[in-house]
């Protein structure tokens, strides 16, 4: 009786592991970040915090919508967009002040790409193919392209102080150079100096730069892939979701390996999965070696799948599903 009450504890903790877990990950993910607002005066603080509310909201659509759309040149403009959004709306983050100058890319140029793209969406389930319905998606993505030169413009036209500030600051510097009778000159380019920093040489452009590769904290995506002996569907420009959460993507193949291999005898890779009857079938056979040696055999193709065939196998169809069920 003991052993069957430590059993059913045992799978009780494990199930509360999982699930809570995956409640946190889901509210991190989905949370809308606060603004620092103290400062502000109440009234101008709530428009600020609800123009950036909709910056949000518009930004999340637009991310869910480009992991539903199946073409590939649509969704690759998406993404160019949708990066300079990113840029954009953590700046905004960061400088809650600056929200208002941003009012034509918030009320007008973002929340125009989200119209176009529900258009786009609703042609799409039509399933049609005439020339006028081809004639206009073709304007519809080169309408959502143009629009990546207008993104940039807003970001600039937010920065345009700082850009002012920085400029006169240069310009007083260069004065006071000038009137102690210090030279300017060009900065060598290509040339390295004595700290290994590369410099500009006018003399040198004609010929080849030899440079050392750059150095970074995080490999390359495609050296990951060489060094586990991973091949990916997918080019490195077309990944089917953005780059920023490829980290997370990551943290839950692994999760959903360790649970397949360590604990897949009670389905709880399963579980986590949200596939809750193949779950309680892995369990059910848990005294049987059948479970086990499924599982273990499911944890290493997890581990070794490549992050983009992961994500679209085990989390692109969850997540379209769950906002299918969001939607009024």
């Amino acid at each position: 009786m003991d052993e069957i009450l430590n059993y059913l504890i045992v799978i009780l903790m494990t199930t509360g592991v999982i699930f809570g877990g995956k409640a946190f990950w889901d509210w991190k993910k989905n949370r809308i970040p606060r603004l620092d607002l103290k400062e502000l005066e109440a009234e101008r603080a709530q428009y600020l915090q609800e123009n950036f509310d909709k910056a949000t909201a518009d930004y999340n659509y637009l991310e869910t919508a480009r992991g539903n759309i199946s073409d590939r040149e649509l969704s690759t403009q998406l993404k160019l967009l949708q990066r300079t959004a990113k840029n954009l709306l953590n700046h905004l983050e960061k400088n809650p002040e600056r929200i208002a100058l941003a009012y034509k890319f918030i009320d007008y140029y973002q929340d125009r790409a989200v119209k176009i793209v529900k258009q786009y969406q609703e042609l799409e389930e039509t399933h049609l193919s005439t020339g006028r319905i081809e004639e206009l998606k073709s304007r519809m993505k080169q309408t959502l392209a143009a629009l990546d030169d207008a993104y940039q413009d807003q970001f600039e036209h937010v920065l345009n102080d700082q850009i002012i500030s920085v400029d006169a600051e240069l310009k007083v510097m260069e004065q006071q150079l000038d009137e102690e009778g210090i030279k300017r000159k060009t900065i060598d380019v290509g040339a390295v100096d004595e700290y290994g920093n590369v410099r500009i040489d006018t003399d040198l452009l004609d010929q080849p730069l030899k440079l050392e590769p750059q150095r970074k904290f995080f490999p390359q995506q495609g050296m990951q892939r060489r060094r586990r002996g991973e091949v990916s569907s997918y080019p490195p420009e077309l990944s089917p979701f953005p780059e920023e959460d490829r980290p997370q993507i990551v943290q839950t193949k692994l999760i959903q390996s360790a649970l397949a291999i360590f604990l897949g005898s009670f389905g709880a890779h399963k579980f986590y999965q949200g596939k809750t009857l193949q779950g309680i079938l892995y369990f059910l056979f848990s005294l049987t070696l059948i479970p086990g040696i499924v599982s273990t055999i499911e944890g290493i193709r997890y581990l070794f799948m490549p992050v983009e065939d992961f994500y679209d196998q085990y989390i692109k169809d969850k997540e379209r599903n769950r906002n299918g069920r969001h939607k009024p």
